[in-house]
């Protein structure tokens, strides 16, 4: 997703997987990021590092956040299951916490204009436990989606964070394109990462979660998308029935996921160009994609909208909606997740925790 301040006249914007051309010079207040292809990713500035914001989000009992998930879910699997579960050893599917209990909040950090932008390229870096002191959060458990230092790898690269920091355990892997153009997925013994990452940080905790259970796609909307499209729609109808604005009120999900059969679609950035890119088509064309799967776990970070949005802050505090990077305990797969692409076989389960605050970093 990308948030714009205005849609200039006759400007390309790839809405729905499709480029249209805007006839009006700015589009109304009412367009929201959800109505845009989470294939153009980012924010649409640069953040000073020092910089920290927060803001609060809605959270609901989570019995009825197994509810909204499962209605979101409905049209677009065959079978959809969810429930109030104790949350079970993540350590077991690879990360470097047992849960993903304990003070939540998100994180998002950075953006896509570092990563297009060379003059940000040897510049825009930050460490995990930086972070979470930041956020008041000091040692904590940090999991999510962002890009590895390229001082640590080398190159570009993909980065699947799980770091318990007071704990000093890590479980991080990192994905790169090969010099061949196949990929390959390697251990990041790392804290520190570049450009950009949508993060939770929590205490690592076992504890209560909304489990959800989907088989057999039936609709076009990949695994997160629904679910957070599908929350939105319900914000959205809660709100106009008790006449609130729509934006007033936003959910924010961290949450971790396996794909347990069938394949998906992820992408893995390549190196850096030497010169700056223009999100959208360019790159499109600059990602390198491959099919991948099954058994793949996914680190997922989702909110409905920005809390922070009103006609006098039309940017709120620019935040990116979606982003899931996932990883093979088997294989040397890693990446971006897309979408799932054979729908007849698709399994998802997943473990999933609404946080209190996101923090704009």
């Amino acid at each position: 997703p990308i948030r714009r301040k205005s849609i200039q006249e006759g400007e390309d914007i790839l809405i729905s997987e499709t480029i249209f051309r805007f006839k009006a010079a700015a589009l109304p207040f009412s367009l929201r990021i959800e109505r845009i292809s989470h294939r153009i990713m980012g924010c649409t500035g640069s953040r000073n590092t020092n910089e920290v914001e927060k803001a609060s989000l809605y959270v609901p009992e989570l019995s009825q956040l197994a509810d909204m998930l499962k209605e979101s879910l409905r049209g677009n699997f065959e079978t959809v299951e969810t429930k109030v579960v104790q949350c079970p050893d993540l350590t077991k599917w690879g990360l470097a916490a047992p849960g993903i209990c304990g003070n939540p909040r998100i994180i998002d950090i950075g953006g896509v204009p570092n990563l297009l932008d060379p003059k940000h390229h040897d510049t825009a870096f930050f460490t995990i436990p930086q972070v979470a002191e930041d956020v008041g959060l000091k040692g904590a458990y940090v999991y999510g989606a962002g890009a590895a230092s390229s001082k640590v790898v080398g190159v570009n690269a993909e980065l699947m964070p799980t770091e318990h920091v007071s704990e000093n355990c890590r479980c991080s892997r990192y994905s790169k394109v090969l010099e061949d153009g196949s990929h390959t997925m390697e251990k990041y013994n790392s804290s520190e990462f570049g450009l950009l990452a949508n993060l939770i940080a929590c205490d690592g905790k076992q504890g209560n979660v909304v489990e959800v259970r989907a088989k057999k796609r039936i609709g076009k909307d990949n695994f997160v998308t629904c679910m957070r499209t599908g929350l939105a729609k319900g914000l959205q109808a809660e709100d106009e029935k008790n006449e609130k604005r729509f934006g007033t009120r936003q959910i924010g999900i961290g949450g971790v996921f396996k794909v347990k059969s069938g394949k998906v679609r992820g992408h893995v950035m390549p190196d850096f160009k030497p010169t700056v890119m223009i999100d959208g088509p360019e790159v499109e064309d600059w990602l390198q994609f491959y099919e991948m799967g099954p058994d793949l776990t996914c680190l997922s970070v989702f909110l409905t909208g920005d809390p922070t949005i009103a006609p006098s802050n039309p940017n709120g505090l620019d935040l990116r909606l979606e982003h899931t990077h996932f990883f093979s305990q088997r294989t040397n797969e890693g990446g971006h997740y897309h979408f799932d692409t054979t729908p007849d076989e698709v399994e998802y389960v997943g473990y999933f925790l609404p946080a209190p605050d996101v923090y704009r970093v």
